[in-house]
């Protein structure tokens, strides 16, 4: 995304510093992609729906990666004592703990499996989510301190590419897998897996040169600055409100469209993984076409094309949960496709466009604290639908609710399509943020965006 960083020579114009250097980050990068793939994705929605969760419990386990974000700014306090290296490692330990709850209800296999597995599943959502968060804060500042400025952008391209690459892989691996042995087994061997993962993340991580720990952030001053940057009025403030109408339908369509497939329409585990697998690919194209002209065509239309998409997204499962147009589910390969699109068009302008309205001295904390504000609205999103389209007693959908979901979703989408024009911003000569595999999960990059430690610290 960042054009200027990742050109090919340097201000002499020799070649530029080969990724060499940095390739146990990416092979990190490579098995933690597959890892947050199996324990926060699709496939632990389908695990929960194959417990026999409902949809608000889908929701809460898909919100807490959401919820818990500003956790993740207050896990800086012990950057300072620990360094960037030591407490990615012992997050990534502890997260990957959690896994082993997952892996032991699958080796159970019950049939049917009774309510407390359910619960079992849900904490282990919240200690991955947890746990995570206090890696996270130190994940940003240690690539900005060991890549060079000179090969940076180059680097988080092929950290993109790489992440969406194991993601897809993954995804089809696990859809061959769910075909050949029964579903429990499959996800017995799926979680297997991702614990080899989590190993060879924390091997890999070990390998990188620990850069020097930062100075002690003030949580006392983003506690106090944090209400006066979001409410002043100002360009920062409006574009938070947009964001945040954003997030108040698209975090609880990522986990609810997978859930309503396997348990309301039927189809396989299998499928709904090439589904997603899809939608990653979709979005990889979106980020390919348009990565060398949203400089041509501009930061708001890239925001209405995204919308459009989106809009006519909304109305195939509009159509299809309301069951009036026979054998429109043919198509849910499409919809997936144009999603994966969409979710790439809007990434791309977010990160381009949220330097625009930071305050240039203090930059990192107002995206952070933008990036928190709209993650706790993402995270009670899914909840707040997931227990309206439940169903009283039995795990499903109620699909007329289901319907108006998806009208709320089109309407708040009409609405920010015809607000764009009404965004102001400032700098607007500013580079683009950087970020890796966002791209694979819509609204995960908020996480990657939150990081306080100043530039002159790093």
């Amino acid at each position: 995304m960042q054009q200027a960083a990742s050109a090919g020579t340097d201000k002499e114009g020799s070649a530029s510093p080969s990724l060499a250097p940095y390739t146990n980050l990416l092979k990190f990068s490579f098995f933690n992609a597959t890892t947050w793939m199996i324990a926060m994705g699709t496939p632990l929605v389908l695990l929960a729906s194959e417990l026999g969760a409902n949809s608000f419990e889908v929701g809460l386990i898909y919100s807490f990666v959401f919820l818990l974000l500003p956790v993740q700014i207050i896990a800086t306090s012990t950057l300072p004592k620990l360094g960037y290296k030591k407490q990615i490692m012992l997050a990534w330990i502890a997260r990957g703990a959690s896994l082993v709850i997952p892996f032991l209800l699958a080796l159970q296999a019950p049939d049917p499996a009774p309510r407390w597995m359910v619960h079992a599943l849900i904490l282990s959502a919240f200690l991955f989510a947890f746990f995570r968060t206090f890696g996270s804060c130190a994940l940003p500042p240690l690539l900005y301190a060991t890549v060079k400025d000179s090969v940076r952008g180059r680097y988080f391209s092929t950290d993109q590419a790489i992440a969406a690459m194991a993601g897809i892989l993954t995804l089809l691996l696990l859809a061959v897998l769910f075909r050949m042995v029964s579903a429990f087994t499959a996800f017995a061997w799926q979680y297997t897996y991702a614990l080899f993962a989590v190993v060879m993340t924390i091997y890999y991580m070990a390998k990188v040169k620990d850069p020097p720990k930062p100075a002690q952030a003030s949580l006392k001053e983003i506690a106090l600055e944090t209400p006066k940057i979001s409410l002043q009025r100002s360009p920062f403030r409006q574009y938070l409100i947009f964001m945040i109408s954003s997030a108040l339908m698209g975090t609880a369509f990522v986990p609810l469209k997978a859930y309503y497939l396997r348990v309301e329409a039927g189809i396989g585990t299998d499928q709904i993984l090439v589904f997603t697998a899809i939608q990653y690919c979709g979005a990889i194209l979106g980020t390919i076409l348009l990565r060398k002209h949203i400089d041509g065509l501009g930061v708001k239309p890239v925001f209405r094309i995204s919308l459009f998409l989106g809009a006519v997204v909304s109305i195939y499962w509009f159509l299809l949960v309301s069951g009036l147009v026979p054998g429109i589910e043919n198509l849910l390969m499409v919809a997936y496709f144009l999603f994966g699109i969409s979710a790439s068009q809007w990434l791309t302008a977010h990160l381009k466009y949220m330097p625009r309205v930071c305050s240039e001295k203090r930059q990192a904390l107002h995206v952070s604290v933008h990036a928190a504000i709209v993650g706790i609205v993402g995270g009670i999103a899914p909840i707040v639908w997931g227990y309206l389209v439940k169903t009283p007693g039995t795990p499903g959908v109620d699909a007329e609710v289901f319907a108006i979901f998806f009208v709320a979703m089109l309407l708040v989408q009409v609405m920010l399509f015809l607000y764009i024009p009404r965004l102001t911003s400032q700098h607007r000569e500013r580079p683009p943020l950087q970020t890796g595999s966002g791209l694979l999960r819509p609204f995960r990059y908020l996480g990657g965006l939150i990081n306080i430690i100043p530039e002159k610290r790093r």
